[in-house]
């Protein structure tokens, strides 16, 4: 008796970017692992939502690629009968990220309010005017929480509270749930060194390879998270900080929960040492701030 052919799934690699998270440095180990099996892509517009029946259709229509990248997808991957979506995505630490947004925006000049805003404030000025302003508010409280708990179609679930912006911290968390690829921006060398096992899972190879830090504004590599917060803290006032700290409760909440879990997880045992390599025991640094440099104002 003659047997039908299995038809082999397709696994592909989707990376949700996200602004100011490591982004461009992942997207750089794509295109060196895939070449133009890599498609990296975005809307007309800053402002543009690629939903996942639209980011189904361009799946579809790259057959060969095995990678794609966009700052504008959102979770849960698409649901499909021929195709499974294999999902990226990094974190940050909230209050780092919101000073690396000042930092990028005060220097690209992209001639936005929030660039124009920082070129011209200091940091407390541009924090304590965002916290206060109802467009500016969604760039520096729980910007993390809202990329990440939408569902299929629907907009994001979200209101103005007394201390910023309030979303759906427990669709946020499931979505999260359902990505094996995780990674922290400030552990990114770490994180991403999982990357390969997982994905051979699919029969993806994928190498490593630089985790040097692409396109980035930061200089306090070699310093520790909890080092980098009170430099961020000494820059504003008390009664600012706090703020700061209110308006990004949830996104503290989740990447507390990615910690956890992360750090359970642990990191491979290390490859045997080849000749050449760095001594056993060295890391890279870890913060990996990335920035795309067309993202406007409304990018997160």
């Amino acid at each position: 008796m003659n047997k039908e052919p299995v038809e082999r799934m397709r696994h592909v690699i989707c990376h949700y970017h996200i602004y100011k998270n490591s982004g461009t440095t992942f997207d750089g180990m794509l295109a060196a692992n895939f070449g133009g099996r890599h498609v990296a892509f975005d809307g007309p517009f800053p402002y543009f939502s690629i939903g996942q029946h639209e980011l189904a259709k361009i799946i579809q229509r790259h057959p060969r690629a095995i990678a794609f990248s966009s700052h504008q997808v959102s979770l849960p991957v698409p649901s499909a009968l021929d195709f499974n979506v294999l999902p990226v995505v990094f974190i940050r630490h909230p209050l780092l990220r919101v000073y690396s947004i000042y930092r990028f925006k005060r220097a690209e000049g992209d001639d936005t309010d929030t660039s124009r805003n920082a070129a011209g404030m200091s940091f407390e000025e541009w924090c304590r005017h965002a916290l206060s302003h109802a467009q500016e508010l969604t760039q520096v409280s729980n910007a993390q929480v809202r990329l990440l708990s939408r569902t299929t179609g629907q907009p994001v679930a979200g209101r103005r509270a007394r201390d910023g912006m309030v979303y759906d911290l427990n669709q946020a968390r499931r979505n999260l749930r359902n990505v094996d690829l995780l990674g922290r921006t400030e552990h990114f060398a770490r994180d991403v060194s999982r990357f390969p096992a997982l994905l051979a899972e699919y029969g993806i190879p994928f190498e490593v390879g630089d985790t040097t830090p692409r396109n980035v504004t930061a200089s306090d590599f070699g310093k520790t998270i909890e080092e980098r917060l009170r430099a961020v803290a000494e820059g504003l006032s008390p009664d600012t900080w706090a703020a700061l700290q209110a308006a990004n409760r949830q996104d503290l909440a989740l990447y507390a929960e990615a910690c956890e879990r992360l750090d359970a997880a642990g990191a491979p045992e290390p490859a045997p040492s080849q000749p050449g390599a760095a001594p056993e025991g060295t890391t890279s640094s870890g913060d990996t701030s990335t920035e795309p440099s067309s993202a406007s104002s409304s990018s997160s």
